[in-house]
């Protein structure tokens, strides 16, 4: 593959050669903006590498001079900093990713070059590339990858993620429905010393109250009418992993004293037996709601607050890190686009960009990945000028949302009762589920 690479920095005007004639390539160096205009004019190149910041002008200059001229050479931006103005001005012109130069970077970039020029990566190549904002894939941090964004909020959120993975205490995690509070317990979990065992989640609020103490601790055979034998509880099921507990906030008080002495005690007896069992796992608890005011309102005890968020952790929803979104949506549309049977994965319009930033998005990441696959599934053309999004839209899929979640809970996950109760049928159902990111599971009864 022909490159032409834009670099002012003398070791990385060598290095980067270096690391991508390694995987038979050539590559092609300008020193200056001036310098790399001309050689774009000279001939044709099939990738662009070029730092943001040259002596003579920006990287953007680039972009702007191949304007009019069709086919343009697919651009990636280098950038030393991970600046969020940077990311959004760089993708908005036209590049198709930029790349952090951080102390990894070489390793991956022959990979993320191919996937962006869409070659077949060689076999002996890393196959794991560099996410805007998230640092490079395959290295210790690689779990942060899955954490979209370059906005001042996710950066902050991103350290508190690392440094509570480094950590075994009990941790609080924050934020509102749909924003990605379980996304950030899996990488405290994948970052951490526990990450090659067990992650088992569980949604508190599916749990009968009835059946909370048998769903953590187990229970032996008898211990009650339809104990036909002996069942492991999530406890002994995460044994030295992690043990995620959503919608930790909608226990009553009954459960919260049984979750409570497992934090405090490290032990736990499981239904109808005599014998203690010493626990070995960390717990990370998440809710929707700020617990404080339920300590205040008595409906969360005060004691079991203090366990559970040595660690506290606030995702924040979606319309205060607005930055990100033309990020998401780029990365949604590329990972749904084959999905949905596109060839190639489309372009946005910086007006479609617009529409995105403008809108309040009361379901956060996960209403935005309903709006892009819904764009997806419609779109005639190569080019997302608008998505189907509007106040109605988002109104509409909350409560949507919420009604299925509540008809799981009603009927235990039972599904076949779920679309009766709707009127649809179950693969209309599946699809529904998958839509409103839905997972039935996690209400299935004991």
């Amino acid at each position: 593959m022909e490159i032409l690479l834009v670099e002012d920095d003398s070791s990385h005007a060598v290095v980067i050669p270096h690391a991508l004639e390694h995987h038979g390539h050539h590559v092609t160096v300008a020193r200056t903006a001036a310098d790399g205009k001309a050689r774009l004019q000279q001939r044709r190149f099939d990738l662009l590498l070029v730092d943001y910041v040259l002596p003579d002008a920006t990287g953007m200059s680039l972009l702007e001079c191949q304007r009019g001229s069709l086919p343009t050479t697919a651009t990636i931006f280098l950038t030393a900093t991970d600046s969020a103005d940077v990311c959004l001005t760089a993708i908005r012109a036209g590049a198709k990713d930029y790349i952090v130069k951080g102390t990894d970077y070489l390793r991956t970039l022959p990979a993320r070059v191919a996937e962006v020029a869409g070659v077949r990566v060689p076999a002996t190549a890393p196959t794991d590339g560099v996410v805007a904002g998230a640092g490079p894939r395959g290295t210790a941090h690689a779990p942060l990858d899955r954490m979209l964004g370059v906005s001042p909020e996710m950066v902050m959120l991103k350290r508190l993620t690392l440094r509570a993975a480094r950590s075994d205490l009990s941790i609080l995690i924050e934020g509102p429905t749909g924003a990605g509070k379980e996304l950030v317990a899996r990488a405290i979990h994948d970052l951490g010393p526990r990450s090659d065992k067990p992650f088992i989640a569980v949604n508190c609020a599916a749990v009968p109250p009835a059946l909370f103490e048998s769903e953590l601790f187990g229970h032996v055979k008898g211990a009650f009418t339809g104990a036909v034998g002996d069942r492991r509880g999530l406890v002994l099921g995460a044994h030295e992993g992690t043990l995620f507990l959503d919608e930790v906030g909608e226990l009553v008080l009954e459960s919260q004293a049984k979750l409570l002495r497992l934090l405090q005690d490290l032990e736990f007896r499981p239904v109808g037996s005599d014998a203690e069992r010493r626990a070995d796992t960390r717990v990370i608890a998440a809710t929707n709601r700020p617990l404080r005011s339920a300590v205040v309102q008595r409906r969360f005890r005060e004691d079991l607050y203090y366990r559970l968020a040595v660690v506290h952790i606030v995702v924040p929803p979606l319309a205060e890190r607005r930055g990100d979104i033309p990020l998401l949506a780029r990365a949604m549309v590329r990972s749904f686009a084959p999905r949905l049977g596109l060839v190639a994965a489309p372009e946005i319009a910086d007006e479609a960009y617009a529409q995105l930033e403008a809108h309040g998005w009361p379901g956060n990441v996960r209403e935005l990945e309903n709006v892009v696959k819904r764009t997806l599934a419609d779109l005639e053309s190569r080019v997302i000028m608008d998505f189907r999004i509007g106040a109605a839209d988002g109104a509409k899929f909350k409560a949507e949302r919420e009604l299925v979640e509540s008809l799981l809970l009603e009927h235990g996950g039972n599904l076949t009762q779920v679309a009766r109760q709707l009127g649809i049928s179950r693969p209309t159902l599946y699809k529904r589920l998958h839509q409103l990111g839905v997972n039935a599971e996690v209400y299935r009864r004991v």
